[in-house]
């Protein structure tokens, strides 16, 4: 089976080159590309290595999540529900469905979010979960801000474009750190396939924004995770996931440290689709996969709501063609995305026995 490639990202977290606003280092530059063949020839999706995230900083989040989802009903029903308009929150099991023509996705979540820009209520939460997602989510979007500055070097823009993407995140208000949990899957009433490895725990999508960091809590339980590449004449920003053509390719957590990477469907806007979100999806997988709890952690990199998401010229001039996208801000983007996704377990004919 093919795999996903490996970016060592060690040369974009030492002050140098681009970084500082020098000359990209040759190591930058190898490193740069490497994402470039990932994102424009390849899945969109990579494995990423060395971006200022330990073993240890990964394993503390999920021992914290694993306290989370293991509260009783009665005592999740005292966190903060989820809330659309602020996309903060607890979401209940199957109260969600990514993929709008599927049934409601076999998980249940927590976001966090800036906590300079918004009230994370955390009444409820475990000890030490606040000041884990706190800690978390710093270094996540640390991270994220100079995987911004790569993907400009990737995309090769003007060199006083360096910081085109990263320049979209001054206020940091839709940047969304998510704690996922999925149960076994025979604690699901509804089945959609006879086939338990091809059971979706999560219908096919394309992520919204302009990156994601996914963590698994280790090699089995990361299993399940399947991406295809959209067809080139897929509009990547628009995608659902349902692709004729090619075949879904696993792309199993690797634990630890190692995040998985992809591109959303606002970068698919930035580059014209140079860089097409990806769509996956999460199957059940084998029996002794699927009747053990599954749990990632999602870091999503969304611009500003106020940024205004246009395609960039060299983008266009490279292409040759029309800008696929009319300009759109950030905030109704995602918006959309979300109130798109917000069905209930009933609306999706799924009968939850969680």
């Amino acid at each position: 089976m093919p795999s996903l490639p490996t970016v060592d990202f060690s040369a974009f977290m030492s002050d140098e080159g681009i970084v500082v606003g020098d000359e990209p280092t040759a190591a930058q530059l190898s490193c740069a590309a490497r994402i470039n063949e990932a994102c424009r020839d390849d899945t969109g999706f990579l494995y990423m290595t060395n971006f200022g995230i330990t073993d240890e900083d990964v394993a503390d989040a999920f021992s914290k999540s694993a306290a989370l989802f293991a509260l009783g009903n009665d005592e999740k029903a005292k966190l903060n529900p989820y809330d659309p308009v602020t996309n903060l929150g607890f979401s209940a099991f199957a109260s969600e469905a990514l993929n709008a023509r599927r049934p409601a996705d076999l998980r249940e979540g927590f976001k966090y979010k800036n906590n300079d820009v918004f009230d994370n209520v955390m009444r409820g939460t475990p000890a030490g979960f606040a000041e884990t997602c706190e800690g978390f989510y710093r270094k996540c979007l640390a991270a994220a801000r100079r995987i911004a500055v790569a993907c400009a070097l990737a995309l090769e823009l003007p060199s006083d474009d360096s910081r085109f993407f990263e320049r979209n995140f001054q206020v940091v208000d839709q940047c969304t750190l998510q704690f996922l949990h999925f149960p076994p899957v025979d604690a699901a009433a509804a089945v959609n396939d006879d086939d338990i490895a091809t059971q979706l725990r999560v219908g096919e999508h394309t992520d919204f924004g302009m990156v994601t960091l996914l963590f698994h809590d280790s090699v089995v339980n990361g299993a399940g995770l399947q991406v295809k590449k959209a067809a080139t004449d897929q509009v990547g920003g628009a995608a659902g996931g349902e692709f004729d053509g090619a075949e879904w390719m696993e792309a199993p957590g690797r634990g630890g440290a190692t995040a998985v990477v992809n591109t959303g469907a606002l970068m698919a806007r930035w580059t014209n689709d140079e860089w097409r979100a990806t769509a996956h999806r999460v199957v059940a997988g084998p029996p002794e996969v699927a009747v053990r709890d599954r749990y990632s952690i999602a870091f999503f990199f969304d611009p500003d709501k106020d940024a205004i998401i246009e395609t960039h010229p060299a983008c266009l001039a490279r292409t040759g063609r029309e800008a696929r996208y009319a300009p759109i801000s950030a905030r109704d983007f995602v918006m959309m995305k979300i109130m798109e996704m917000q069905k209930t377990a009933s609306e999706a004919g799924v009968k939850a026995a969680y």
